[in-house]
């Protein structure tokens, strides 16, 4: 403490003076490209009370404009973020169920929310707030009215799903799968594994961690979890299994879910074979909650997919968009593609791909494989965004494609523009690729473009 009253109370936490509250402590954190110290003098303009600051980064003006403020000195204020984030769990001591993994941690999430809504008042990670910064952020809205939490991690390198654990304390802890992303980052896919085991090896032993299965990698970071394990799968005999699996194409999925000895017949509002993966995963975990596979149906069926994920967007020409363009790895695109070659009402299938970024030296080998999918799933048009993306078009070329149905752009109206002279009525089209390739540009102009 170098300034300010000791004893102040704060009524909440920011970490940006432009939505900064009265009242607030005001947390200066630092990242490659902005310094909350520079907004000292603001965040207690508009009514912060306090700040936390980085003492190397204070200055003798600062000292000045922050005179009668709570002034609190650490060595690092993402450390210390995340420290006053735990403190706040510890006064909340609900259930929190931590979801991590390579593929469908938001949609996974968004499903154990709903499922546990009916039964308890759910705190959940919104937006993209599954970091080191947001996860914090979202165990701060704890409040007494919450019953239970659920909250996403995400990761680019080894350490940070641990530090997360050690904030949120999880009581469960759910692995969605394991498949090549951020290897940039990270160096080797047993690094990767290695850095997603590590929710597991976190965890305290008295919790329940939920496994997939079908999944070998997620299966080796269960094997030195001493605490009570439940399992989901298709593949390998596990507490709960979905038979008799209809996909549907545009049309969702038909599933028969079986827990415990019961089954009941459920349709998914959601496109291929990932969408029963993911309502495996929910419903492993609110089995642990005592929701009933009845309830689970019903809540179920009333379940709308997130945007941006697998997401469905009818065109006025007759066209209909699958908008998956919120990220992409090797393995949910080739699961996407999947899902749009199940479309059986599809005239003609098209993939609008952009590059997957972060797979480190991989990275040309995984591009041409996505490429020689393309082929042998039998898309109709490719078009590819960015230097990456590029070499799923040569892939594709390589694998038969004719070259006259493949366009390749660095340029997302061009591409647009190519799109819209291509596409008919009665086309599927896929949109996906890594969340800074903003796939979502060519959606909202084909969207605009329809009207």
């Amino acid at each position: 403490m170098i300034g300010g009253d000791p004893g102040k109370v704060f009524r909440g936490i920011s970490i940006d003076s432009r939505t900064i509250k009265r009242g607030d402590l005001f947390i200066a954190l630092r990242g490659a490209r902005f310094d909350g110290h520079q907004f000292l003098k603001e965040a207690v303009a508009k009514g912060g009370e306090g700040v936390i600051v980085e003492t190397i980064s204070l200055g003798p003006k600062d000292a000045t404009e922050l005179e009668g403020k709570a002034v609190i000195a650490v060595a690092d204020t993402l450390r210390a973020l995340g420290d006053i984030a735990h403190f706040w769990r510890g006064k909340h001591p609900i259930p929190l169920i931590a979801v991590a993994g390579s593929n469908g941690k938001t949609t996974t999430k968004e499903i154990i929310a709903t499922l546990l809504g009916g039964t308890f008042r759910v705190l959940k990670n919104v937006g993209n707030r599954n970091n080191l910064v947001g996860l914090p952020l979202t165990v701060l809205d704890l409040c007494p009215e919450h019953t239970v939490a659920v909250v996403e991690m995400g990761m680019n390198q080894r350490g940070e799903i641990e530090r997360m654990t050690e904030i949120a304390n999880p009581d469960v802890g759910l692995l969605t799968n394991i498949s090549e992303t951020h290897l940039e980052g990270i160096g080797t896919f047993e690094k990767l594994v290695k850095a997603k085991g590590e929710l597991w090896d976190t965890m305290r032993s008295d919790g329940v961690i939920v496994v997939n299965q079908d999944d070998p990698h997620v299966v080796k970071c269960a094997g030195s979890y001493p605490g009570k394990k439940v399992t989901f799968g298709l593949e390998v005999p596990s507490d709960v299994m979905a038979v008799n699996i209809r996909v549907q194409g545009g049309k969702g999925a038909r599933c028969t879910l079986v827990l415990g000895g019961e089954k009941v017949d459920v349709v998914l509002p959601m496109m291929g074979i990932s969408s029963v993966y993911n309502t495996l995963a929910g419903t492993a975990v609110a089995s642990v909650f005592g929701v009933r596979l009845e309830e689970i149906k019903q809540r179920m069926e009333q379940f709308k997919p997130f945007p941006m994920r697998m997401e469905i967007i009818p065109l006025d020409n007759g066209a209909t968009i699958i908008n998956d363009a919120y990220n992409a790895n090797p393995r949910s695109m080739e699961l996407a593609l999947k899902a749009l070659s199940e479309v059986r009402e599809a005239e003609r299938r098209i993939a609008v791909l952009g590059d997957m970024l972060e797979l480190g030296q991989c990275s040309d080998e995984a591009h041409a494989r996505i490429g020689e999918r393309v082929v042998s799933l039998g898309v109709d048009f490719l078009f590819t965004l960015g230097p990456q993306a590029s070499i799923i078009a040569k892939g594709a070329r390589r694998a038969g494609l004719d070259d006259s149905r493949i366009m390749a752009s660095m340029d997302h109206r061009d591409l647009t523009l190519r799109i819209r002279e291509t596409i008919q009525g009665g086309d599927w089209i896929l949109v996906k690729g890594s969340r800074s390739m903003s796939m979502e540009k060519i959606v909202f102009g084909l969207v605009e473009e329809g009207k």
